[in-house]
């Protein structure tokens, strides 16, 4: 499964000398600004959208996350957030649902000031193993890092990793794993690596630390934990001397309690269903409130446009643009600090 820099070479050669060259100047506010990104999916279809899986539904309908205007509107939304980019969520190139949709979203980016990483998740699908995950990552950094509307921070691409343990099913087992994949993909650190968890078990051996879910059912406001899952990581960053980042993460709600009828499509790891109030944006508020504490270098926005566990900022039907105006006011905040 390995492949040569050549490959790498060329792409970037002809991304930044051709496909590209009309693109815009570096990122405007600066490539470590401490960007805000939110949560992408990019496979909903209008059955999404029937009534059945999600307690709201997109103020402007049901849609195909294909649809070139769909994902245009996205961007504006994105843009009218004070959003950064995306953090898109792919099943790996042997899913052309999502490789494709990445693409198109890089590419109707162009000229905007929207910058998107990817979130792997080839390790989740049934029959993952190493060679894909490292397929992935190399797919990646073949075809993608090079792009001018890839999120990079001090120079270098941004990679975020999820379900830590999975498909190995143990930490000590995934270490192993991981280590042989960076050292194939990455030996050089030329991407960040960013990892899911609440503890600093897979650093330095990647390069940050971020927390996807940070509400439970039986662990309610988890968010408020934030700075000690930030201290514990730059406890490693000491003793390593190595740069890591700790990525904040904010959340809009929660209500996953019709996830079940996903049945066999359903890749996340079991918990326990549950919804929370969104009580007119001061949930969201609650979650960031911590942030001020943790000394982060970039923001997770959890999410655009997840329905299914009704993190969404994306307009619905429900509440309009509210949380695309908190979104805004919540970013400025955060950089101004």
């Amino acid at each position: 499964m390995l492949r040569t820099s050549f490959i790498r070479i060329l792409t970037t050669a002809f991304i930044v000398g051709a496909a590209y060259a009309s693109a815009p100047a570096p990122y405007a506010r600066g490539q470590n600004n401490r960007p805000v990104i939110a949560d992408y999916l990019v496979w909903h279809n209008p059955s999404t959208f029937d009534g059945h899986l999600t307690w709201d539904v997109p103020a402007d309908g049901p849609y195909d996350s294909s649809d070139i205007q769909t994902i245009r509107r996205h961007i504006r939304n994105a843009q009218e957030a004070c959003l950064d980019g995306f953090a898109v969520h792919w099943f790996g190139p042997d899913d052309p649902i999502t490789t494709n949709n990445f693409e198109r979203l890089l590419d109707a980016s162009v000229g905007t000031s929207l910058r998107h990483a990817i979130v792997i998740q080839a390790n989740t699908v049934p029959n993952a193993d190493e060679d894909k995950i490292l397929d992935s990552v190399l797919h990646i950094m073949d075809y993608w890092m090079a792009h001018p509307n890839y999120l990079k921070l001090d120079g270098r691409a941004v990679i975020l990793f999820t379900d830590m343990p999975r498909p190995w099913g143990s930490d000590a087992a995934a270490l192993e794993g991981w280590r042989s994949i960076r050292e194939s993909a990455d030996p050089d650190r030329e991407t960040i690596w960013m990892a899911e968890g609440l503890y600093p078990t897979y650093n330095p051996l990647f390069d940050g630390l971020y927390v996807y879910r940070i509400d439970h059912r039986d662990y309610p406001k988890s968010w408020l934990k934030q700075p000690r899952w930030a201290a514990g990581l730059r406890k490693v960053q000491k003793q390593s001397k190595m740069k890591l980042y700790f990525a904040d993460t904010i959340a809009a709600g929660f209500d996953d309690t019709r996830s079940a009828r996903l049945g066999a499509l359903d890749y996340r790891s079991p918990q326990p269903a549950f919804a929370r109030d969104r009580q007119n944006g001061q949930y969201y508020r609650e979650t960031f409130a911590p942030t001020a504490k943790t000394g982060g270098d970039f923001l997770l926005v959890k999410s655009f446009n997840e329905w299914i566990e009704g993190t969404q900022i994306e307009p619905g039907k429900t509440y309009g643009d509210l949380y695309l105006r908190i979104t805004c006011e919540l970013v400025a905040a955060y950089k101004s600090r």
